[in-house]
Protein backbone atom coordinates (compact mmCIF):
# COMPACT_ATOMS: atom_id res chain seq x y z
CA UNK A 1 0.00 0.00 0.00
CA UNK A 2 2.80 2.35 0.40
CA UNK A 3 4.13 3.68 -2.51
CA UNK A 4 6.82 6.46 -3.44
CA UNK A 5 5.01 8.78 -1.30
CA UNK A 6 4.36 7.40 1.96
CA UNK A 7 2.37 10.46 3.02
CA UNK A 8 -0.54 9.26 0.55
CA UNK A 9 -1.24 6.22 3.68
CA UNK A 10 -2.59 9.27 5.96
CA UNK A 11 -4.15 11.45 2.91
CA UNK A 12 -5.99 8.43 0.83
CA UNK A 13 -7.28 6.39 4.26
CA UNK A 14 -11.41 6.16 4.19
CA UNK A 15 -13.72 4.87 6.44
CA UNK A 16 -15.08 1.85 4.61
CA UNK A 17 -19.18 1.37 5.87
CA UNK A 18 -19.39 -1.81 3.77
CA UNK A 19 -16.68 -4.34 5.32
CA UNK A 20 -17.28 -8.31 4.67
CA UNK A 21 -15.32 -11.11 5.55
CA UNK A 22 -12.42 -12.43 6.21
CA UNK A 23 -11.46 -10.30 9.05
CA UNK A 24 -7.62 -10.26 9.36
CA UNK A 25 -6.57 -13.23 11.19
CA UNK A 26 -5.21 -13.15 14.67
CA UNK A 27 -1.69 -13.21 14.10
CA UNK A 28 -2.36 -10.21 11.84
CA UNK A 29 -4.79 -8.49 13.85
CA UNK A 30 -1.96 -8.85 17.01
CA UNK A 31 0.79 -7.00 14.67
CA UNK A 32 -2.32 -4.14 13.70
CA UNK A 33 -2.28 -3.61 17.57
CA UNK A 34 0.99 -3.78 17.90
CA UNK A 35 1.87 -1.38 15.34
CA UNK A 36 -1.13 1.04 17.18
CA UNK A 37 0.53 1.39 20.23
CA UNK A 38 3.71 3.42 18.94
CA UNK A 39 1.73 6.85 19.62
CA UNK A 40 2.29 9.36 21.52
CA UNK A 41 2.32 8.22 25.10
CA UNK A 42 3.63 10.61 27.97
CA UNK A 43 5.12 9.09 30.71
CA UNK A 44 4.79 5.56 28.94
CA UNK A 45 1.02 4.48 30.98
CA UNK A 46 -0.52 2.80 28.14
CA UNK A 47 -3.74 4.29 29.39
CA UNK A 48 -5.67 1.67 26.95
CA UNK A 49 -6.54 -1.72 26.42
CA UNK A 50 -8.05 -3.68 23.12
CA UNK A 51 -11.05 -6.02 23.53
CA UNK A 52 -11.50 -7.74 20.65
CA UNK A 53 -15.03 -8.68 19.44
CA UNK A 54 -14.65 -11.79 16.88
CA UNK A 55 -17.35 -13.33 14.54
CA UNK A 56 -18.96 -15.32 16.90
CA UNK A 57 -19.14 -13.03 19.99
CA UNK A 58 -21.17 -10.23 17.76
CA UNK A 59 -23.95 -11.76 18.25
CA UNK A 60 -23.79 -11.64 22.17
CA UNK A 61 -22.59 -7.71 21.99
CA UNK A 62 -25.37 -7.03 19.83
CA UNK A 63 -27.59 -8.60 22.64
CA UNK A 64 -26.16 -6.18 24.42
CA UNK A 65 -26.83 -3.34 22.76
CA UNK A 66 -30.30 -3.97 22.33
CA UNK A 67 -30.63 -4.36 25.93
CA UNK A 68 -29.22 -1.04 26.91
CA UNK A 69 -31.48 0.33 24.00
CA UNK A 70 -34.70 -1.19 25.85
CA UNK A 71 -33.79 0.21 29.36
CA UNK A 72 -32.75 3.95 27.94
CA UNK A 73 -36.17 3.72 25.66
CA UNK A 74 -39.14 1.33 26.96
CA UNK A 75 -41.58 2.37 24.43
CA UNK A 76 -38.67 0.84 21.70
CA UNK A 77 -40.45 -1.63 19.14
CA UNK A 78 -38.93 -5.01 18.00
CA UNK A 79 -37.60 -3.65 14.69
CA UNK A 80 -35.82 -0.48 16.49
CA UNK A 81 -33.91 -3.30 19.19
CA UNK A 82 -33.18 -5.41 15.81
CA UNK A 83 -31.82 -2.25 13.82
CA UNK A 84 -29.78 -1.60 16.91
CA UNK A 85 -28.68 -5.80 17.48
CA UNK A 86 -27.69 -5.76 13.70
CA UNK A 87 -24.96 -2.87 14.63
CA UNK A 88 -22.77 -5.22 16.14
CA UNK A 89 -22.55 -7.66 12.71
CA UNK A 90 -21.27 -4.56 10.51
CA UNK A 91 -18.20 -6.26 10.37
CA UNK A 92 -16.68 -9.23 10.84
CA UNK A 93 -14.20 -7.92 13.98
CA UNK A 94 -14.85 -5.44 16.11
CA UNK A 95 -11.67 -4.19 18.01
CA UNK A 96 -13.53 -1.60 21.07
CA UNK A 97 -10.44 0.65 22.12
CA UNK A 98 -10.82 1.40 25.67
CA UNK A 99 -9.23 4.18 27.19
CA UNK A 100 -7.64 3.11 31.00
CA UNK A 101 -6.59 6.51 32.36
CA UNK A 102 -5.22 6.41 35.76
CA UNK A 103 -4.25 9.30 38.36
CA UNK A 104 -0.95 10.84 37.52
CA UNK A 105 1.15 13.38 38.56
CA UNK A 106 2.60 14.48 34.99
CA UNK A 107 0.23 13.23 33.03
CA UNK A 108 -3.18 14.65 33.26
CA UNK A 109 -6.57 12.52 32.43
CA UNK A 110 -7.18 14.58 29.52
CA UNK A 111 -4.15 13.21 27.75
CA UNK A 112 -4.23 10.14 28.19
CA UNK A 113 -7.62 10.09 26.73
CA UNK A 114 -5.79 11.79 23.47
CA UNK A 115 -3.46 8.78 23.64
CA UNK A 116 -6.02 6.21 23.73
CA UNK A 117 -8.04 8.26 20.75
CA UNK A 118 -4.17 8.23 19.14
CA UNK A 119 -4.27 3.90 19.44
CA UNK A 120 -7.77 4.02 17.95
CA UNK A 121 -6.71 5.98 15.15
CA UNK A 122 -3.18 3.81 14.94
CA UNK A 123 -5.35 0.74 14.28
CA UNK A 124 -7.23 2.42 11.37
CA UNK A 125 -4.10 3.54 10.18
CA UNK A 126 -2.15 0.00 10.38
CA UNK A 127 -5.57 -2.18 8.73
CA UNK A 128 -5.33 0.39 5.85
CA UNK A 129 -1.80 -0.12 5.31
CA UNK A 130 -2.78 -3.60 5.18
CA UNK A 131 -5.18 -3.50 2.46
CA UNK A 132 -8.35 -3.67 5.12
CA UNK A 133 -11.32 -1.66 5.60
CA UNK A 134 -12.03 0.04 8.46
CA UNK A 135 -14.83 2.44 10.60
CA UNK A 136 -14.43 4.00 13.63
CA UNK A 137 -17.93 4.21 15.31
CA UNK A 138 -18.86 6.09 18.85
CA UNK A 139 -22.00 6.19 20.50
CA UNK A 140 -23.94 5.91 23.83
CA UNK A 141 -23.19 2.40 24.12
CA UNK A 142 -20.06 2.44 25.57
CA UNK A 143 -21.53 4.42 28.52
CA UNK A 144 -24.63 1.79 28.81
CA UNK A 145 -24.03 -0.03 32.21
CA UNK A 146 -25.49 -3.47 30.48
CA UNK A 147 -22.62 -2.94 27.64
CA UNK A 148 -20.39 -1.84 30.07
CA UNK A 149 -20.45 -5.35 32.12
CA UNK A 150 -20.77 -7.09 28.76
CA UNK A 151 -17.38 -6.01 27.83
CA UNK A 152 -15.85 -6.05 31.91
CA UNK A 153 -15.02 -2.68 31.82
CA UNK A 154 -14.42 -1.34 35.36
CA UNK A 155 -14.56 1.93 37.04
CA UNK A 156 -12.72 4.82 35.07
CA UNK A 157 -12.57 2.84 31.97
CA UNK A 158 -14.24 4.21 28.98
CA UNK A 159 -14.81 3.20 24.82
CA UNK A 160 -12.77 5.76 23.06
CA UNK A 161 -14.22 4.05 19.99
CA UNK A 162 -15.53 0.71 18.26
CA UNK A 163 -13.17 0.35 15.24
CA UNK A 164 -14.92 -2.11 13.03
CA UNK A 165 -12.45 -4.26 10.60
CA UNK A 166 -13.24 -6.37 7.73
CA UNK A 167 -12.60 -6.83 4.04
CA UNK A 168 -13.57 -4.06 2.25
CA UNK A 169 -16.79 -4.42 0.18
CA UNK A 170 -18.95 -2.07 -1.44
CA UNK A 171 -17.85 0.59 -3.78
CA UNK A 172 -14.90 3.18 -3.23
CA UNK A 173 -15.12 5.91 -0.93
CA UNK A 174 -14.94 9.34 -3.17
CA UNK A 175 -11.71 10.98 -2.56
CA UNK A 176 -11.57 13.92 -0.86
CA UNK A 177 -11.28 16.99 -2.48
CA UNK A 178 -7.84 19.00 -1.92
CA UNK A 179 -7.96 21.60 0.73
CA UNK A 180 -5.68 23.66 2.57
CA UNK A 181 -5.19 22.88 5.99
CA UNK A 182 -6.38 26.09 8.62
CA UNK A 183 -3.08 26.72 9.38
CA UNK A 184 -1.98 30.07 11.31
CA UNK A 185 1.33 31.36 11.03
CA UNK A 186 3.44 32.99 13.41
CA UNK A 187 6.53 34.30 11.92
Amino acid sequence: MIGEDPLAVLRDRRSRAALASPAPPRGELQEILHAACSVPDHGRLRPWRFIVIEEAARGPLGDAFAAAHAEREPTADPAELQRTRNKALRAPLIVVVVAAPRPHPKVPVWEQRAAAACVAYGVVLAAHVRGLGAMWRTGWYGEAPKVRAHLGLVDGEEVTGWVYLGTPAGPEPAPRPPADPPVTWLS
